[in-house]
Protein backbone atom coordinates (compact mmCIF):
# COMPACT_ATOMS: atom_id res chain seq x y z
CA UNK A 1 0.00 0.00 0.00
CA UNK A 2 1.10 3.60 -0.41
CA UNK A 3 0.39 6.47 0.94
CA UNK A 4 -1.04 9.90 -0.40
CA UNK A 5 -0.64 13.96 0.35
CA UNK A 6 -2.37 16.89 -0.51
CA UNK A 7 -0.32 20.00 -0.92
CA UNK A 8 -2.60 22.56 -2.41
CA UNK A 9 -4.87 21.14 -5.23
CA UNK A 10 -1.74 18.79 -5.59
CA UNK A 11 -2.10 15.26 -4.78
CA UNK A 12 1.75 13.43 -4.31
CA UNK A 13 2.22 9.69 -3.86
CA UNK A 14 4.94 8.75 -1.56
CA UNK A 15 6.77 5.48 -2.80
CA UNK A 16 7.52 4.19 0.54
CA UNK A 17 4.92 3.36 3.53
CA UNK A 18 6.76 5.70 6.13
CA UNK A 19 6.67 8.88 5.29
CA UNK A 20 8.22 9.81 8.57
CA UNK A 21 11.42 8.23 8.09
CA UNK A 22 11.84 10.09 4.91
CA UNK A 23 11.18 13.37 6.12
CA UNK A 24 13.98 12.63 8.80
CA UNK A 25 16.95 11.88 7.21
CA UNK A 26 19.78 13.15 7.04
CA UNK A 27 21.12 15.19 4.21
CA UNK A 28 23.68 14.24 1.03
CA UNK A 29 27.29 16.56 3.62
CA UNK A 30 26.92 15.21 6.57
CA UNK A 31 27.63 11.55 5.11
CA UNK A 32 30.37 12.76 3.22
CA UNK A 33 32.27 14.50 6.28
CA UNK A 34 31.41 10.75 8.40
CA UNK A 35 33.05 8.77 5.54
CA UNK A 36 35.99 11.68 5.29
CA UNK A 37 36.38 11.69 8.71
CA UNK A 38 36.49 7.41 8.72
CA UNK A 39 39.22 7.69 5.67
CA UNK A 40 41.60 10.17 7.65
CA UNK A 41 41.22 7.91 10.97
CA UNK A 42 42.52 4.95 8.53
CA UNK A 43 45.06 6.93 7.33
CA UNK A 44 46.14 8.37 10.87
CA UNK A 45 46.53 5.06 11.72
CA UNK A 46 48.74 4.11 8.73
CA UNK A 47 50.72 6.80 9.44
CA UNK A 48 51.59 5.78 13.09
CA UNK A 49 52.73 2.85 11.56
CA UNK A 50 54.10 3.61 8.64
CA UNK A 51 55.53 7.50 8.74
CA UNK A 52 59.09 8.41 10.15
CA UNK A 53 59.84 10.54 12.75
CA UNK A 54 62.62 12.35 13.35
CA UNK A 55 63.75 13.36 17.11
CA UNK A 56 65.08 16.82 17.66
CA UNK A 57 66.42 18.67 20.63
CA UNK A 58 65.81 22.00 20.34
CA UNK A 59 68.04 24.77 21.80
CA UNK A 60 69.24 28.30 21.20
CA UNK A 61 72.16 30.63 21.10
CA UNK A 62 73.39 33.23 19.35
CA UNK A 63 76.08 33.64 16.24
CA UNK A 64 79.85 33.91 17.30
CA UNK A 65 83.27 33.98 15.35
CA UNK A 66 84.78 30.49 14.80
CA UNK A 67 88.65 31.47 15.94
CA UNK A 68 88.37 33.00 19.68
CA UNK A 69 90.99 35.95 18.25
CA UNK A 70 88.53 37.39 15.87
CA UNK A 71 85.61 37.59 18.23
CA UNK A 72 84.60 41.06 20.14
CA UNK A 73 87.36 42.40 21.84
CA UNK A 74 87.70 45.08 24.56
CA UNK A 75 90.76 46.99 24.29
CA UNK A 76 91.79 48.38 27.97
CA UNK A 77 94.54 51.01 29.02
CA UNK A 78 98.26 49.95 29.62
CA UNK A 79 99.04 53.41 31.10
CA UNK A 80 97.48 55.64 33.39
CA UNK A 81 97.27 59.88 31.46
CA UNK A 82 95.01 62.19 29.87
CA UNK A 83 93.67 61.87 26.52
CA UNK A 84 95.78 63.43 24.15
CA UNK A 85 95.05 63.33 20.33
CA UNK A 86 91.82 61.07 18.80
CA UNK A 87 91.79 59.87 15.16
CA UNK A 88 90.11 62.64 13.11
CA UNK A 89 86.27 61.05 11.95
CA UNK A 90 86.52 58.23 14.35
CA UNK A 91 82.91 57.09 15.52
CA UNK A 92 81.12 54.09 16.24
CA UNK A 93 81.06 52.11 13.82
CA UNK A 94 83.92 53.29 11.83
CA UNK A 95 86.00 50.78 9.96
CA UNK A 96 89.42 50.33 10.75
CA UNK A 97 92.40 48.05 9.69
CA UNK A 98 95.14 46.67 11.44
CA UNK A 99 97.90 49.53 12.67
CA UNK A 100 95.42 52.28 12.47
CA UNK A 101 96.00 54.84 14.90
CA UNK A 102 93.05 55.53 17.12
CA UNK A 103 94.27 57.62 19.82
CA UNK A 104 97.27 59.05 21.60
CA UNK A 105 97.72 59.04 25.68
CA UNK A 106 100.19 61.62 27.50
CA UNK A 107 101.14 61.26 30.81
CA UNK A 108 100.03 63.52 33.63
CA UNK A 109 103.37 64.85 34.42
CA UNK A 110 104.78 67.24 31.59
CA UNK A 111 108.15 65.63 29.91
CA UNK A 112 108.05 62.78 32.30
CA UNK A 113 109.16 60.92 29.27
CA UNK A 114 112.58 62.67 28.85
CA UNK A 115 113.23 63.04 32.85
CA UNK A 116 112.94 58.83 32.81
CA UNK A 117 115.23 58.76 29.76
CA UNK A 118 117.81 61.32 31.33
CA UNK A 119 117.79 59.31 34.81
CA UNK A 120 118.25 55.83 32.15
CA UNK A 121 121.17 57.65 31.04
CA UNK A 122 122.98 58.73 34.35
CA UNK A 123 121.97 54.85 35.58
CA UNK A 124 123.90 53.52 33.08
CA UNK A 125 126.99 55.50 33.51
CA UNK A 126 126.60 54.45 37.05
CA UNK A 127 125.90 50.37 36.39
CA UNK A 128 129.08 51.10 34.26
CA UNK A 129 131.27 52.23 37.11
CA UNK A 130 129.64 49.32 39.47
CA UNK A 131 130.89 47.09 36.74
CA UNK A 132 134.32 48.12 36.60
CA UNK A 133 134.73 48.32 40.33
CA UNK A 134 133.44 44.39 40.52
CA UNK A 135 135.88 43.90 38.13
CA UNK A 136 138.82 45.54 39.70
CA UNK A 137 137.51 43.62 43.35
CA UNK A 138 138.00 40.58 41.46
CA UNK A 139 141.28 41.11 40.28
CA UNK A 140 142.30 42.03 44.01
CA UNK A 141 140.87 38.82 45.17
CA UNK A 142 142.11 37.07 42.80
CA UNK A 143 145.64 38.87 43.57
CA UNK A 144 145.37 37.77 47.27
CA UNK A 145 144.22 34.06 46.08
CA UNK A 146 147.40 33.68 43.94
CA UNK A 147 149.44 35.27 47.59
CA UNK A 148 147.98 33.30 49.66
CA UNK A 149 148.40 30.42 47.34
CA UNK A 150 152.32 31.31 47.40
CA UNK A 151 153.29 32.11 50.90
CA UNK A 152 151.41 28.55 51.94
CA UNK A 153 153.98 27.23 49.28
CA UNK A 154 156.90 28.71 50.68
CA UNK A 155 155.96 27.94 54.17
CA UNK A 156 155.29 24.48 53.06
CA UNK A 157 158.75 24.28 51.92
CA UNK A 158 159.87 25.58 55.03
CA UNK A 159 158.41 23.31 57.16
CA UNK A 160 159.45 19.92 54.63
CA UNK A 161 162.83 21.60 55.63
CA UNK A 162 162.56 21.23 59.42
CA UNK A 163 161.16 17.96 58.91
CA UNK A 164 164.55 16.26 57.21
CA UNK A 165 166.37 17.95 59.38
CA UNK A 166 164.56 16.27 61.94
CA UNK A 167 164.35 12.78 60.03
CA UNK A 168 168.71 13.42 59.74
CA UNK A 169 168.67 14.03 63.47
CA UNK A 170 166.85 10.71 63.77
CA UNK A 171 169.33 8.82 62.04
CA UNK A 172 172.00 10.57 63.66
CA UNK A 173 170.71 9.41 66.94
CA UNK A 174 169.85 5.57 65.73
CA UNK A 175 173.91 5.58 64.65
CA UNK A 176 175.38 7.14 68.25
CA UNK A 177 172.84 4.75 70.14
CA UNK A 178 174.30 2.02 68.26
CA UNK A 179 177.50 3.30 69.88
CA UNK A 180 177.32 3.94 72.25
CA UNK A 181 175.88 0.33 73.35
CA UNK A 182 179.12 -0.82 71.91
CA UNK A 183 181.39 1.04 73.80
CA UNK A 184 179.22 0.21 76.84
CA UNK A 185 179.82 -3.14 76.02
CA UNK A 186 183.11 -3.03 76.12
CA UNK A 187 183.27 -0.74 79.06
CA UNK A 188 181.71 -3.67 81.22
CA UNK A 189 184.12 -6.41 79.98
CA UNK A 190 187.43 -4.44 80.50
CA UNK A 191 185.53 -3.44 84.06
CA UNK A 192 185.24 -6.93 85.11
CA UNK A 193 188.65 -8.08 83.38
CA UNK A 194 190.13 -4.75 85.86
CA UNK A 195 188.43 -6.36 89.10
CA UNK A 196 189.75 -9.81 87.91
CA UNK A 197 193.18 -7.72 87.95
CA UNK A 198 193.77 -9.19 84.18
CA UNK A 199 194.09 -5.94 82.16
CA UNK A 200 195.86 -2.82 83.33
CA UNK A 201 194.12 0.50 84.33
CA UNK A 202 195.96 2.50 82.41
CA UNK A 203 194.07 0.52 79.49
CA UNK A 204 190.63 0.28 81.50
CA UNK A 205 190.82 4.60 81.43
CA UNK A 206 190.88 4.64 77.60
CA UNK A 207 188.19 2.05 76.93
CA UNK A 208 185.75 4.62 80.02
CA UNK A 209 187.09 7.66 77.80
CA UNK A 210 185.67 6.15 74.61
CA UNK A 211 182.22 5.35 76.41
CA UNK A 212 181.72 8.62 77.55
CA UNK A 213 182.47 10.36 74.64
CA UNK A 214 179.52 8.06 73.08
CA UNK A 215 177.43 8.49 75.90
CA UNK A 216 177.91 12.20 75.39
CA UNK A 217 177.81 12.30 71.97
CA UNK A 218 174.30 10.38 72.09
CA UNK A 219 173.03 13.09 74.72
CA UNK A 220 173.85 15.83 72.83
CA UNK A 221 172.16 14.22 68.93
CA UNK A 222 168.88 13.58 71.64
CA UNK A 223 169.40 17.56 72.55
CA UNK A 224 169.76 18.24 68.47
CA UNK A 225 166.57 16.09 67.92
CA UNK A 226 164.30 17.49 70.24
CA UNK A 227 165.35 21.24 69.01
CA UNK A 228 164.65 20.06 65.24
CA UNK A 229 161.02 18.64 66.59
CA UNK A 230 160.54 21.71 68.03
CA UNK A 231 161.99 23.18 65.28
CA UNK A 232 158.80 21.70 62.78
CA UNK A 233 156.38 22.51 65.17
CA UNK A 234 157.38 26.49 65.28
CA UNK A 235 157.15 26.14 61.40
CA UNK A 236 154.26 24.54 61.23
CA UNK A 237 152.54 27.40 63.64
CA UNK A 238 154.03 29.97 61.22
CA UNK A 239 152.65 28.43 58.17
CA UNK A 240 149.21 28.02 59.76
CA UNK A 241 149.59 32.12 60.47
CA UNK A 242 150.87 33.50 57.01
CA UNK A 243 147.76 31.06 55.79
CA UNK A 244 145.37 32.50 57.92
CA UNK A 245 146.87 36.05 57.50
CA UNK A 246 146.31 35.85 53.46
CA UNK A 247 142.98 34.18 53.80
CA UNK A 248 141.60 37.31 55.87
CA UNK A 249 142.43 39.48 53.08
CA UNK A 250 140.85 37.29 50.48
CA UNK A 251 137.83 36.87 52.71
CA UNK A 252 137.77 40.71 53.27
CA UNK A 253 138.28 41.30 48.97
CA UNK A 254 135.40 38.65 48.81
CA UNK A 255 133.02 40.99 51.16
CA UNK A 256 134.00 43.53 49.25
CA UNK A 257 133.42 41.77 46.12
CA UNK A 258 130.31 40.83 47.06
CA UNK A 259 129.35 44.93 48.20
CA UNK A 260 130.37 45.65 44.77
CA UNK A 261 128.10 43.21 43.09
CA UNK A 262 125.27 44.19 45.48
CA UNK A 263 125.29 47.81 44.39
CA UNK A 264 125.26 46.91 40.68
CA UNK A 265 122.53 44.44 41.43
CA UNK A 266 120.53 47.72 43.00
CA UNK A 267 121.41 49.73 39.81
CA UNK A 268 121.18 46.99 37.65
CA UNK A 269 117.04 46.64 39.00
CA UNK A 270 116.28 50.84 39.47
CA UNK A 271 117.32 50.94 35.06
CA UNK A 272 114.97 48.12 34.29
CA UNK A 273 112.23 49.84 36.85
CA UNK A 274 112.93 53.01 34.45
CA UNK A 275 113.02 51.50 31.29
CA UNK A 276 109.94 49.56 32.33
CA UNK A 277 108.40 52.93 32.66
CA UNK A 278 109.51 54.23 29.27
CA UNK A 279 108.73 51.74 27.64
CA UNK A 280 104.89 52.11 29.02
CA UNK A 281 105.30 55.52 27.79
CA UNK A 282 106.10 54.11 24.49
CA UNK A 283 102.74 52.69 24.22
CA UNK A 284 100.30 55.69 24.75
CA UNK A 285 99.91 55.57 20.92
CA UNK A 286 96.73 53.08 20.44
CA UNK A 287 96.34 51.18 17.40
CA UNK A 288 93.45 48.95 16.32
CA UNK A 289 94.74 45.57 16.63
CA UNK A 290 92.91 43.72 13.98
CA UNK A 291 90.41 45.19 10.86
CA UNK A 292 87.24 45.71 12.03
CA UNK A 293 84.21 47.63 13.22
CA UNK A 294 84.53 50.29 16.07
CA UNK A 295 81.61 49.13 18.35
CA UNK A 296 81.99 51.06 21.42
CA UNK A 297 84.09 54.12 21.94
CA UNK A 298 83.51 55.54 25.51
CA UNK A 299 86.29 58.28 25.04
CA UNK A 300 84.92 61.05 23.29
CA UNK A 301 87.10 64.46 24.33
CA UNK A 302 90.81 65.16 24.96
CA UNK A 303 91.97 65.87 27.87
CA UNK A 304 89.56 62.99 29.44
CA UNK A 305 91.63 61.30 32.13
CA UNK A 306 92.33 57.32 31.75
CA UNK A 307 93.14 55.49 33.83
CA UNK A 308 95.29 52.17 33.68
CA UNK A 309 92.96 49.23 33.07
CA UNK A 310 90.10 51.83 31.67
CA UNK A 311 88.06 50.72 28.53
CA UNK A 312 89.30 52.79 25.87
CA UNK A 313 87.07 51.23 22.67
CA UNK A 314 85.20 47.62 21.29
CA UNK A 315 86.38 46.38 18.07
CA UNK A 316 84.02 43.19 16.27
CA UNK A 317 87.20 42.15 13.64
CA UNK A 318 86.14 41.45 10.88
CA UNK A 319 85.87 37.37 10.27
CA UNK A 320 84.49 35.19 7.18
CA UNK A 321 84.79 31.66 9.63
CA UNK A 322 81.20 31.96 11.64
CA UNK A 323 79.59 29.42 14.52
CA UNK A 324 77.06 29.25 16.71
CA UNK A 325 76.99 28.30 20.11
CA UNK A 326 74.03 26.87 21.26
CA UNK A 327 73.48 26.00 25.24
CA UNK A 328 71.63 23.03 26.29
CA UNK A 329 70.55 21.26 28.98
CA UNK A 330 72.31 18.52 30.41
CA UNK A 331 69.13 16.36 30.34
CA UNK A 332 69.96 16.38 26.47
CA UNK A 333 73.66 16.58 26.06
CA UNK A 334 74.61 12.53 26.54
CA UNK A 335 72.37 12.77 23.13
CA UNK A 336 74.53 14.91 21.01
CA UNK A 337 77.99 13.91 19.69
CA UNK A 338 80.88 15.93 17.27
CA UNK A 339 79.33 15.63 14.11
CA UNK A 340 75.76 15.60 14.52
CA UNK A 341 73.41 17.80 12.35
CA UNK A 342 71.71 20.87 13.07
CA UNK A 343 69.48 22.92 11.71
CA UNK A 344 69.29 26.73 12.12
CA UNK A 345 67.07 29.53 12.32
CA UNK A 346 68.94 33.08 12.52
CA UNK A 347 66.86 36.44 13.70
CA UNK A 348 65.63 38.62 10.80
CA UNK A 349 65.70 35.08 8.06
CA UNK A 350 62.11 34.07 8.00
CA UNK A 351 61.90 30.21 8.25
CA UNK A 352 59.69 27.45 8.82
CA UNK A 353 60.65 24.61 10.66
CA UNK A 354 58.97 21.35 10.40
CA UNK A 355 59.60 19.35 13.78
CA UNK A 356 60.36 15.89 12.84
CA UNK A 357 60.59 16.42 9.20
CA UNK A 358 63.94 18.17 8.42
CA UNK A 359 64.04 18.29 5.30
CA UNK A 360 60.48 20.10 4.14
CA UNK A 361 61.89 23.05 6.60
CA UNK A 362 61.83 26.39 4.68
CA UNK A 363 64.70 29.19 5.26
CA UNK A 364 67.00 26.98 7.81
CA UNK A 365 70.28 26.82 7.32
CA UNK A 366 72.35 23.74 8.03
CA UNK A 367 75.00 23.23 10.39
CA UNK A 368 76.76 20.46 11.73
CA UNK A 369 78.29 20.53 15.23
CA UNK A 370 82.27 20.69 16.23
CA UNK A 371 82.57 20.61 19.79
CA UNK A 372 80.83 20.27 22.67
CA UNK A 373 82.62 21.86 26.02
CA UNK A 374 83.65 19.42 29.04
CA UNK A 375 82.26 21.31 31.82
CA UNK A 376 78.98 23.88 31.75
CA UNK A 377 78.79 27.48 32.05
CA UNK A 378 78.01 27.50 36.10
CA UNK A 379 74.15 27.46 35.35
CA UNK A 380 73.78 23.60 34.18
CA UNK A 381 73.85 24.97 30.39
CA UNK A 382 76.78 23.01 27.75
CA UNK A 383 78.06 25.57 24.92
CA UNK A 384 77.66 23.12 21.56
CA UNK A 385 79.49 24.93 19.22
CA UNK A 386 77.95 24.92 15.79
CA UNK A 387 79.72 25.15 11.97
CA UNK A 388 78.33 25.75 8.16
CA UNK A 389 78.17 22.42 5.96
CA UNK A 390 79.85 22.92 2.94
CA UNK A 391 76.90 21.88 0.97
CA UNK A 392 74.75 24.54 2.50
CA UNK A 393 76.25 28.14 3.11
CA UNK A 394 75.02 30.24 5.56
CA UNK A 395 74.19 33.95 4.86
CA UNK A 396 77.35 36.17 4.33
CA UNK A 397 78.89 37.67 7.42
CA UNK A 398 77.59 41.32 6.06
CA UNK A 399 74.26 40.00 6.91
CA UNK A 400 75.00 37.85 9.48
CA UNK A 401 76.69 39.74 12.27
CA UNK A 402 77.92 38.16 15.41
CA UNK A 403 75.89 38.35 18.26
CA UNK A 404 72.27 37.58 16.13
CA UNK A 405 70.16 35.14 18.09
CA UNK A 406 69.65 31.52 16.44
CA UNK A 407 67.25 28.41 17.13
CA UNK A 408 68.60 25.34 16.82
CA UNK A 409 67.33 21.68 16.26
CA UNK A 410 70.16 19.25 16.73
CA UNK A 411 69.26 16.00 14.99
CA UNK A 412 68.88 12.91 16.82
CA UNK A 413 67.92 9.09 15.88
CA UNK A 414 64.72 8.63 13.73
CA UNK A 415 61.60 6.42 15.55
CA UNK A 416 58.25 5.89 13.65
CA UNK A 417 55.45 8.52 14.67
CA UNK A 418 53.78 6.37 17.10
CA UNK A 419 56.61 5.46 19.01
CA UNK A 420 57.47 9.50 19.41
CA UNK A 421 54.07 9.60 20.55
CA UNK A 422 53.83 7.32 23.10
CA UNK A 423 57.56 8.64 24.42
CA UNK A 424 55.85 11.64 24.86
CA UNK A 425 52.57 11.11 26.43
CA UNK A 426 55.20 8.62 29.07
CA UNK A 427 57.29 11.51 29.04
CA UNK A 428 60.28 9.20 28.16
CA UNK A 429 64.06 11.15 26.47
CA UNK A 430 64.58 10.42 23.20
CA UNK A 431 65.89 7.30 22.26
CA UNK A 432 70.24 7.73 20.80
CA UNK A 433 71.57 7.08 17.64
CA UNK A 434 73.17 3.95 17.14
CA UNK A 435 74.98 5.87 14.67
CA UNK A 436 76.77 8.82 16.69
CA UNK A 437 76.20 6.28 20.18
CA UNK A 438 80.34 5.36 21.16
CA UNK A 439 80.82 2.07 22.59
CA UNK A 440 83.29 2.50 25.34
CA UNK A 441 86.15 -0.21 25.32
CA UNK A 442 86.39 -2.11 28.81
CA UNK A 443 89.40 -0.79 31.05
CA UNK A 444 92.28 -3.48 30.46
CA UNK A 445 94.00 -4.37 34.01
CA UNK A 446 97.84 -4.62 33.82
CA UNK A 447 98.94 -8.04 34.10
CA UNK A 448 101.18 -8.51 37.86
CA UNK A 449 104.46 -10.46 36.96
CA UNK A 450 104.88 -13.11 39.29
Amino acid sequence: MGGTSSVGTVTRIHPKPLPVLYLVQSSVWPRRFAKTLWWCMLLAIAALIWLPWQQTSRTSGRVVAFVPQQRQQTITAQVEGVVGRIAPGLVEGSLVKAGDFIMLLEPFAAGLKQQLESQVEQLKFKLEYANKTTTAFEDQKKAYESARDFAVEAADQIVLGAQNKYASKEKELAAYQAKERQTKLDFDRQSKLVAEGIRADRDFEKVRAEYETALALRQAIEKDLEAAGNEVTAKQKEREQKRLEAQTKVDYAEATLQKARGEATGVEKELLDLQIKLSELERTSVTAPQDGTIFRLPIFEQGQRIGKGDELFTIVPDTAELAVELFMSGNDLPLVQVGAEVRLQFEGFPAVQFVGWPSVAIGSFGGVVSAIDAADDGQGQFRVLVRPTADEPWPAGVYLRQGVRANGWIMLGQVPLWFELWRQLNGFPPTISKGTAKEEKPVKIPKIKG
